[in-house]
């Protein structure tokens, strides 16, 4: 009896939940379409495309489209993709006159998070 608990408590002593290797990688985003300072006309679409990666997993996505010259926020998406690589796909129909900014955040499953952004405009 003594000997299985004395093997018990060695079993337990050598689990840990700390035994994992700590993620501090960013996602990387790449925004393939918009380019930055690109020039649409009015009722055009704007494709909102790209793709993000990540050594261990993509927790979640934002896509944020805002009025540079309002501020007012015209576009929030967010995506689950549940891997360590996935592709963006989004649109939206440009409006004369306004100025838009694309920013894509990225998390990981640690809370790492990435941020890539551009701006775009409507004659």
């Amino acid at each position: 009896m003594r000997t299985g608990i004395i093997f018990l408590l060695m079993m337990l002593a050598g689990c840990s939940k700390n035994s994992s290797v700590e993620d501090t990688i960013l996602p990387v985003i790449t925004i393939t379409s918009p380019v930055n300072g690109q020039v649409f006309t009015a009722g055009q679409t704007i494709p909102i495309s790209g793709t993000i990666t990540d050594d261990q997993y993509i927790a979640e996505i934002h896509i944020h489209v805002t009025n540079i010259n309002t501020g007012a926020l015209l576009m929030d998406v967010h995506l689950y993709p549940g891997a360590n690589t996935t592709i963006f796909n989004q649109s939206l129909t440009a409006a004369a006159g306004i100025n838009y900014k694309i920013q894509v955040i990225a998390k990981d499953r640690e809370v790492n998070e990435a941020r890539s952004t551009v701006d775009v405009s409507c004659n």
